[in-house]
């Protein structure tokens, strides 16, 4: 059965006859596309109301060697409603260490698939990618608390004796599998909608590969040049401060929560100097647990957000529970988390933690793989050029949340500095991946979809003409449900 053919899935004749063989009999050429014969063959399942084409992209661990192992990265293209041959859409997931499948599961979500393919691509490295590098033994040993140490160290002899190298999982290495697979899909150029490390991810390929790309939609930005590890602490504390103050701007809010930010903030230099002792708890709860508590990650956690500030200032106990509740893990690619982080971004950090004079996060942990780890896993630092700004001119729609303590505003102002044709809108009251926060108005995905359709319209438009994007302040939860 040979792949569907569009005005820009127009594939070489000799993928679609043998699956990218090459001729006379020599051995599989790479990188190539290999489609599923039935779609139970595949990771995940697209709803039977889109047509989709799946298979995998093979192509190199190595591309310096020759005779390299292959990878296999799965590959979901799901088609357009109407043909109008637009050039289709690739989602970069973040992470690093997430699989980007389950969103072909939902594609409902992705507006432009009206008139644009949607192609979904598995990191190498990550989940249903062949190899993935999984760590359960990390995983069992951040659930039981015991020695993370000896548990990465052991994930990499297993990952390594299966003849992985570890050392070719990077960013570099994924924005060349990206154009791999362009290049036998037959595509000119797409654009690019990034979330997270998925920003970074498509700032590198939009380095080595801007001429293929048509438009970016960058949603909560990492620049390569912001370095996450130098300043998550005090990211963290900015959102915080942020919050509170804007609960004390709203009257109920500021009547519910009075003095919050003092209060919360009070509260964490007491238990940073007095570690608190709590009798279910194997270890003391630190300021930095206390901070840990309160809900950034989502529409639904901001709005919650103040609540649970005042019930931390309160050293509520039933919220205190949480911190010492089992730790729940999920199918997370550990293995391509450390290669990447230990690689191209604590190499190049001074690792400035908030530990001096003031520090209301006490013991804040601000690396986002702790360096114990990194030398256990031992893979080499990737050449400095990686941490680089990124010069262009590709048209650019940059969305970070007001709130966001993960990828701030400010990084969506840094990555905007090098891009000349690139407009940063702030989301306000929103927090981290705003166009993927289903419990949100929806705002930040409508301003994705008006950029992809007309990115130089877009750009040269008030964009609160197409959506509201400073709509009223968030509705705070202010009583337990």
């Amino acid at each position: 059965m040979l792949l569907r053919l569009t005005g820009f899935f127009t594939v070489m004749v000799g993928m679609v006859l043998g699956f990218g063989q090459a001729a006379y009999g020599d051995a599989p050429q790479l990188p190539r596309f290999e489609k599923v014969a039935t779609a139970d063959q595949f990771p995940v399942a697209v709803p039977a109301a889109f047509e989709a084409t799946l298979g995998w992209l093979i192509t190199a661990e190595d591309r310096d060697q020759p005779s390299a192992r292959e990878i296999r990265l799965p590959v979901a293209i799901i088609h357009a409603r109407s043909a109008t041959g637009k050039n289709p859409v690739v989602y970069l997931s973040g992470g690093p260490g997430t699989s980007a499948m389950n969103t072909a599961a939902y594609p409902g979500a992705y507006p432009w698939l009206e008139e644009r393919d949607f192609i979904v691509i598995g990191q190498r490295g990550t989940q249903f990618a062949t190899p993935a590098l999984m760590c359960p033994e990390y995983r069992t040993a951040v659930a039981a608390q015991a020695d993370t140490v000896a548990a990465v160290r052991a994930c990499k002899a297993r990952l390594e004796a299966d003849g992985i190298d570890l050392s070719k999982y990077h960013s570099l290495a994924s924005a060349d599998d990206l154009d791999d697979l362009r290049t036998v899909l037959g595509l000119d150029a797409w654009s690019l909608y990034g979330g997270s490390y998925g920003t970074r991810l498509a700032l590198v390929y939009a380095k080595k590969f801007g001429h293929r790309v048509e438009s970016m939609v960058l949603d909560s930005p990492l620049p390569p040049n912001a370095i996450y590890d130098d300043e998550s602490a005090r990211n963290l504390e900015h959102s915080l401060r942020l919050v509170a103050r804007d609960c004390a701007q709203q009257a109920a809010c500021a009547s519910a929560f009075p003095d919050l930010e003092q209060r919360f903030f009070q509260r964490l230099e007491e238990v940073a100097r007095t570690p608190l002792q709590v009798e279910a708890a194997q270890d003391p709860v630190t300021a930095a647990d206390l901070a840990s508590l309160i809900p950034l990650a989502s529409a639904s956690g901001v709005r919650r957000a103040p609540l649970t500030m005042d019930r931390v200032a309160r050293l509520d106990p039933e919220l205190l529970a949480r911190l010492y509740a089992p730790a729940q893990t999920f199918d997370f690619a550990w293995g391509m988390r450390f290669s990447v982080w230990c690689s191209e971004a604590l190499p190049f950090s001074l690792r400035y933690a908030v530990d001096g004079p003031g520090n209301v996060l006490g013991g804040y942990e601000s690396a986002a793989i702790h360096p114990e780890l990194c030398r256990a896993w031992d893979v080499p630092a990737l050449n400095a050029s990686v941490i680089e700004p990124v010069i262009s001119d590709i048209p650019t729609l940059i969305i970070a949340g007001e709130f966001d303590p993960l990828t701030p505003p400010k990084w969506g102002a840094l990555a905007a500095k090098t891009l000349a044709r690139s407009r940063l809108v702030r989301v306000r009251g929103g927090s981290h991946a705003s166009t993927q926060q289903w419990d949100a108005d929806g705002c930040a995905m409508v301003l994705a979809n008006a950029f992809l359709q007309a990115p130089e319209a877009f750009l040269e438009s008030d964009a609160q003409t197409v959506c509201p994007v400073i709509p009223s302040a968030p509705d705070y939860q202010l009583l337990p449900e």
